[in-house]
């Protein structure tokens, strides 16, 4: 985060002036402020508490179940300069909206560009959020041609935005309503603190039901202590003024047909299976993906108005997967490279990239390419692309209400397998060895039926007797749905990660995804 300052101390007064706390919350209740120190210069703002919120809010909405099945039917005639380069040609999707447009939806979200990277797979926005104070944080936005993702820190009212992306994906897609949408975040530190909206997270899912009545939330970890929420809407079926994609139309019919053979009724199952007593717990939850099972029985926003079409997903990606690893308690030492003149005395791009490479975050994913921002007076932003995954990282680092976030859905890489125990683990303690932090929040959300081997490229379930010996060959383990779609029964597993403790372990079966949760806290 960055904070304008009125006066300018010796550096280091701020970090012996408070002492480092747990950061280790009890539910959302108000914290007792602490004493408004932020930076390296030991003073701070007239706009600023002295309670910086770090933990995002994030928001992921997809309007098609594949980047090849999105298809621009309108481009904007607004196009100008900042939107041509060496991809213009080759954009398609939401990728063809115009970076004014997308400003103009961040607005609602008070949060500002300061610059964007690009690939040929997606674009890239780092964001600041601006608002009447005199400090900003940091964020970011992520945009695909079927889906965009948006994480936000602070006091940034990212739910008002979600009608906007709806409109601008229907203008640009032809879609009405969206295919799937995710919402999540770690518990708030200074709730009160947040715009009305925010400020509770029944007051989040109230207005996301408003939008998506078939949408489901919960709450993941232990009520009194740090916990997480998430609230999962979709798949859906696709609503388009146009055919989406011939590919994508095939699969349709072909789910249909299969689904009329033989009917399934899969139910969601939540498995809390605590180190610290919890007893395992087998419960039924009404999901989204439930009420799409079976679609006639849905209710249906009128505004939002989906098709007839089959409910089962047509096509999701072999490689979705994405960790989130969230952080709190962080190691004042490590944090000094966070501070505007401890390693750079420059804001901005060429201050980011200092502390990318004394941090050790260079060599999380050595391949990538990053744009990363170092603030005033303190604070880190950065957004990495490889190949067709990313990852962004944000840091608060102010030792009363430190907080780091380093987020990736990378799957090309070498030596991090998204896929496998021991990759999760890799990317976890090459993570916590840049932060040092005291508690350790993972998640990790795996798409089912892409478990690799046997299957369709398009997520058909193909049975036949070579699948079957190539399956045994191979040691994959899948089952099989009623309407011919190809299920992973394996759900991602966490590795001990050295140097912690694991004390919360919370696996969530949902018809399309797989949610594993972990809380850890650092051995002593």
């Amino acid at each position: 985060m960055a904070v304008q300052f009125s006066s300018s101390p010796k550096v280091g007064d701020a970090q012996s002036a408070v002492s480092v706390t747990d950061n280790h919350q009890q539910a959302e209740t108000q914290q007792q402020l602490c004493t408004p120190t932020c930076s390296s210069n030991g003073t701070h703002s007239d706009g600023y508490t002295g309670a910086f919120e770090g933990p995002e809010k994030l928001l992921e909405m997809w309007f098609a179940p594949s980047a090849e099945a999105a298809t621009c039917i309108h481009r904007d005639s607004r196009l100008c300069d900042e939107d041509v380069d060496q991809w213009t040609e080759s954009r398609t999707g939401l990728r063809c909206v115009p970076r004014a447009v997308w400003r103009e939806m961040l607005d609602l979200v008070h949060c500002q560009v300061l610059s964007t990277l690009c690939n040929e797979h997606l674009d890239s926005y780092l964001l600041r959020q601006v608002t009447t104070a005199t400090y900003s944080c940091e964020s970011s936005f992520f945009v695909y041609p079927h889906k965009l993702v948006l994480k936000t820190c602070g006091t940034t009212t990212l739910l008002y935005a979600i009608p906007r992306i709806l409109e601008i994906a229907g203008d640009c897609l032809g879609v009405s309503g969206a295919y799937q949408l995710f919402y999540s975040r770690k518990n708030f530190m200074f709730p009160n603190l947040q715009e009305e909206l925010h400020r509770s997270w029944g007051k989040e899912v109230t207005y996301l039901d408003a939008h998506f009545p078939e949408g489901s939330a919960y709450l993941i970890g232990k009520t009194n202590r740090d916990h997480w929420h998430v609230y999962i809407s979709g798949p859906h079926d696709i609503a388009c003024t146009t055919g989406i994609g011939s590919l994508a139309q095939m699969q349709v019919q072909e789910c249909s047909k299969r689904r009329d053979e033989e009917s399934e009724n899969l139910a969601d199952t939540a498995v809390n299976n605590s180190t610290e007593g919890s007893p395992v717990i087998n419960a039924l939850s009404r999901t989204s993906s439930r009420s799409t099972i079976d679609g006639q029985n849905s209710t249906v926003n009128p505004r939002h108005h989906v098709s007839s079409l089959p409910a089962r997903p047509m096509q999701l990606s072999s490689e979705d997967t994405t960790v989130e690893i969230l952080m709190t308690g962080l190691d004042p030492k490590r944090m000094r490279v966070m501070y505007l003149g401890a390693i750079s005395a420059t804001e901005g791009a060429a201050g980011g990239k200092a502390v990318e490479q004394e941090s050790g975050i260079a060599s999380i994913y050595p391949e990538s390419v990053s744009d990363s921002y170092l603030f005033t007076p303190c604070g880190f932003s950065l957004n990495g692309l490889q190949g067709d995954g990313y990852y962004t990282i944000h840091v608060t680092p102010e030792p009363h209400c430190s907080y780091a976030s380093f987020e990736t859905n990378v799957s090309c890489d070498k030596s991090i397998d998204l896929g496998s125990p021991e990759g999760i683990k890799r990317l976890v303690e090459q993570v916590t060895a840049v932060f040092g932090p005291r508690f350790v929040t993972v998640t990790v959300f795996k798409a089912r039926g892409t478990g690799g081997g046997g299957g369709s490229d398009n997520g058909l379930f193909v049975e036949s007797a070579m699948a079957k010996m190539e399956m045994a060959k191979n040691g994959v383990q899948r089952s099989v749905a009623g309407n011919g779609l190809a299920f992973d029964i394996a759900p991602p597993t966490f590795a001990p990660i050295d140097g912690y403790r694991s004390v919360d372990r919370v696996l969530y079966e949902f018809d399309h995804y797989w949610l594993r949760y972990g809380y850890y806290v650092k051995a002593v």
